[in-house]
């Protein structure tokens, strides 16, 4: 059995089976392209004078591109391939956030059980409540950062609580699965 387990969300992370870690991997979308002006001096056309641009005319940013990040899911499929089960974290009731940002987890989430059905991978779903109340955890996010550390002798950064929470839902799966084998 080989068990990989996800937190999911642009921020979130993934762990393999031989406990390597992976940030969930994301590709930037392009909504809008960026728009481009003629460089102007006193109404005139800007040239580039040398260079490899030379007698090129000179374009100014008028407008930035409008990009998202959005779950790179070809990178994600090979993560997973070669696995057998997929621990993953449902997305948690969301107060406070916006219906797009509802909107988008909920989309990314049923991204990666699309993947998991595709490779027919035995998907096991938990709720955040639960694997962390099982692990003594609550909401604070420095508690799993300080759980996972100690767990795998390596100090995480505080912007990685999704690979270290990736790591812990894999933990509590294979505890869990030990504890339920030894009761029978």
């Amino acid at each position: 059995m080989t068990v990989a387990a996800i937190d999911p969300g642009l921020s979130g992370g993934i762990c393999l089976s031989d406990n390597s870690l992976h940030p969930m991997p994301t590709t930037t979308v392009v909504d809008k392209p960026a728009r481009y002006t003629l460089a102007l001096l006193n109404g005139k056309k800007q040239y580039y004078k040398s260079g490899p641009n030379k007698g090129q005319p000179k374009y100014k940013l008028h407008t930035p591109a409008k990009t998202h990040r959005e779950l790179d899911t070809i990178a994600i499929h090979q993560l997973l391939t070669n696995h057998t089960h997929l621990i993953i974290e449902t997305p948690g009731i969301s107060r406070g956030n916006s219906a797009r940002t509802t909107a988008t987890t909920n989309r990314n989430y049923g991204k990666l059980l699309a993947i998991a059905e595709l490779l027919q991978l035995q998907t096991i779903t938990v709720a955040p409540h639960k694997w962390k109340s099982d692990l003594n955890l609550s909401k604070d996010k420095q508690l799993s950062l300080d759980l996972a550390s100690s767990l795998l002798s390596r100090q995480f950064k505080s912007t990685e609580d999704g690979i270290a929470e990736a790591f812990l839902i894999k933990h509590w799966y294979l505890t869990k699965e030990q504890h339920d084998e030894s009761n029978n």
